[in-house]
């Protein structure tokens, strides 16, 4: 599969996109003074689209958890389509803190959106060193799939083939060396899937790296070696003229087809291999789900739009520099950023992208790819007081899928028709958006609007209620489920607003039933009419032996989704209905959780980025058995003695830091059953506990 996208790819100049900025000066603004008094409407004279445009007409941007809103892209006018020098980068100590209710706008009357990302171009690899060792096996297999070979092993290559070709296009020269036989077992392949592969390699030779030195990759168990090398310079060999085989069209001979035949995509040599790292090591390490793998089904489509390409690019290659510190990696890693980090910011401020769904889509693509980079890039990430790059990344993503929101448009939503590209990008942003909030304030009761927040997220419903309950592989669960957090949390801000409400016990006892009863499905491992009528995979995990693990891509998949439930019921007991951690209902539902989790693996095939990061952190935070607590720690251990980048260290760190103060800052009361009635009443412990981590951690948590 990786072999067929990437034999449809194109040779590239390396032409710039335009990376003209608009520059005007910053003025900012508090958002009382921008809102429009609300008027009286009749609700039988306003369309369902008309509602979900006039959502964004009012210009806003804050950092509530619940309530983002983002000013709408203004009607500026085009630009010029030649490269400009980029912006120069800066840094983040020379930006003003951005307070709640405030938003940086150039003006009054002009509402011009500023991407979150464009202090951050240029400035990509300034420590030059190596950040992950070499594995002893050369494997890497947790959220990237790979081998790599020794750095010195015994090398005989029979044959060492160099064709250059000199194109009559004005792309220019690309040269490629490809090796025959190699019958060293050191550079052998091996996938993790298959016991043997073919030995034959096709790799770019550098002068900066050893030639020995060689990413392999396999998508879905391909039995074929793809070897991959990370590029310094373009390899030198004597060219061979193209018009010489003009001499033998009189015998007949056919003439060559153009270099650029058939292909889709423009590309030179190393942004084709960036893109290959990404489509054949990254994409497999994001989901057990091939068919729901959104960065592979959905993402790698939109190659063909250079601002997506370029923000695909950049993200390969900051991987291939934690191994590779090369100073041709980083520039290219720099250049693509821009690329994209300018295409994303034409399209916030060009006024026809919140109308047009094809420059919508490619502008919440844009925003996902580079806020995964601001994830994963923890070293570059914005401390407080500042608002994180990817949180507002995301934000933007969701303001334009509430703006183009294609569901408005049935009168029944479960007639909804929408693209596999849609789905993806509501499960990725509402997943970034929704799971963010656990562990953020609450907005404040004056502001809180509530009317606002009911219909926030509608377009996860979209669809049958089999659609509904389809396992994602861009979150590990279902959108019902995904919905259900965030109404959990629209719940805990209603009381915090009015405690005597008698309204959010009766929909928290609903939400309480839908959980318990909930079963998901996917096409990968049980389908819908067999979830509804078999038994919880909760009852499943508890009758495996004790040292079992999960060893098939189906079981991973039910317990993830399964460990995902079980942790939005607890979420529900402790933040709405305020139960201490001590309470027989949430010991026995962390008791299930940390259940799922220990028969989980911590790294091979079956281990991916779709692995429950938030409920292994809450059942650490929230457990005061030890050996519940131990589950969550071993998890964290084992995955971050991976040498490969992510989240996941961070978030271990900051967790270590709160098993030293929450005991003692927010203790548990004695065990009992008896609670006051009504639960507005209660002790709001988790907003106790909030609040610590708010005022203790130097950055937004980031959960996903």
């Amino acid at each position: 599969m990786g072999d067929a996208v990437d034999d449809q790819i194109q040779q590239m100049d390396g032409s710039y996109l335009d990376q003209q900025q608009d520059q005007r000066p910053v003025k900012r603004v508090k958002l009382e003074d921008l809102r429009p008094e609300r008027k009286a409407v009749d609700p039988s004279s306003e369309s369902r689209e008309g509602r979900a445009v006039a959502a964004f007409s009012t210009p806003e941007f804050s950092s509530s958890p619940t309530s983002p809103h983002c000013p709408q892209p203004t009607h500026a006018s085009k630009r010029a389509r030649y490269p400009l020098p980029p912006p120069p980068p800066q840094q983040p100590s020379q930006q003003l803190p951005v307070e709640f209710g405030v938003v940086d706008q150039p003006t009054l009357h002009n509402f011009a959106l500023v991407s979150p990302f464009r202090d951050c171009v240029g400035n990509f690899g300034n420590a030059r060193h190596r950040r992950f060792p070499r594995p002893l096996d050369g494997k890497i297999n947790g959220y990237i799939k790979l081998n790599w070979v020794a750095d010195n092993p015994p090398l005989r290559r029979e044959s060492l083939v160099a064709e250059s070709i000199v194109s009559q296009s004005p792309q220019g020269t690309e040269s490629t060396i490809t090796a025959a036989e190699d019958d060293s077992p050191h550079s052998s392949m091996v996938p993790f899937r298959q016991a043997s592969v073919s030995s034959t390699v096709t790799m770019a030779m550098s002068p900066e790296l050893d030639a020995n030195f060689d990413f392999s990759s396999y998508l879905y168990g391909s039995g074929v070696s793809c070897g991959f090398e990370v590029l310094g310079a373009a390899p030198t060999s004597p060219p061979v003229r193209s018009d010489s085989s003009c001499e033998t069209t009189s015998m007949g001979a056919p003439r060559k087809v153009p270099q650029l035949f058939g292909l889709e995509a423009k590309m030179d040599l190393t942004d084709r291999k960036l893109f290959t790292f990404y489509i054949r090591n990254w994409c497999p390490g994001r989901s057990v789900l091939a068919e729901t793998n959104l960065w592979l089904k959905d993402f790698a489509q939109m190659h063909k739009s250079d601002g997506v390409l370029a923000a695909i690019q950049s993200l390969a290659g900051i991987y291939i520099y934690d191994y590779k510190p090369l100073d041709s990696v980083r520039k290219r890693v720099n250049d693509r950023f821009s690329e994209a980090e300018a295409r994303l910011s034409r399209l916030m401020n060009d006024p026809s992208t919140s109308r047009n769904e094809a420059q919508a889509n490619e502008l919440i693509t844009i925003a996902v790819l580079l806020s995964m980079q601001d994830i994963v890039l923890t070293e570059r990430r914005l401390r407080k007081p500042y608002d994180p790059r990817w949180l507002a990344g995301f934000k933007q993503g969701e303001v334009f899928l509430q703006a183009t929101d294609q569901g408005s448009r049935f009168w029944n939503p479960t007639n909804a028709q929408l693209s596999s590209l849609r789905i993806s990008q509501s499960v990725i942003v509402g997943r970034a958006m929704i799971l963010a909030q656990p562990m953020m304030r609450l907005p404040p009761s004056e502001t809180f609007d509530p009317e606002y927040e009911t219909s926030r997220f509608g377009w996860l419903l979209y669809g049958t209620e089999r659609d509904m309950y389809q396992i994602h592989g861009g979150c590990g669960f279902s959108k019902k489920l995904l919905h259900i957090f965030s109404q959990i949390t629209y719940c805990a801000a209603r009381l915090q607003q009015d405690p005597k409400s008698m309204v959010v016990p009766t929909t928290t006892q609903y939400l309480h039933a839908e959980l318990v009863q909930m079963r998901q499905w996917s096409s990968e491992s049980k389908d819908w009419e067999a979830a509804k009528a078999g038994p919880s995979v909760t009852e499943w995990a508890r009758s495996v032996p004790a040292d079992h693990v999960i060893s098939s891509s189906a079981d991973m998949t039910d317990v993830t989704a399964e460990a995902w439930r079980l942790t939005a019921i607890i979420y529900l007991q402790c933040r709405v209905w305020r139960l201490p951690r001590t309470h027989s209902a949430v010991l026995s539902s962390l008791s299930d959780l940390a259940r799922c989790i220990q028969i989980m693996p911590t790294s091979g095939y079956h281990f991916t980025a779709q692995a429950p990061l938030f409920p292994v952190f809450l059942l650490g935070m929230l457990s005061t058995d030890a050996g519940l607590r131990n589950v969550s720690k071993t998890w964290f251990d084992e995955v971050v003695s991976t040498p490969v980048r992510s989240s996941v260290p961070p978030l271990y760190e900051a967790l270590q830091r709160i098993w030293e103060w929450i005991d003692l800052v927010v203790p548990p009361p004695p065990p009992t059953d008896a609670l006051l009635e009504p639960i507005g009443l209660r002790c709001p412990w988790w907003e106790q506990v909030v609040h610590e981590v708010d005022k203790r951690e130097a950055e937004v948590l980031c959960l996903t």
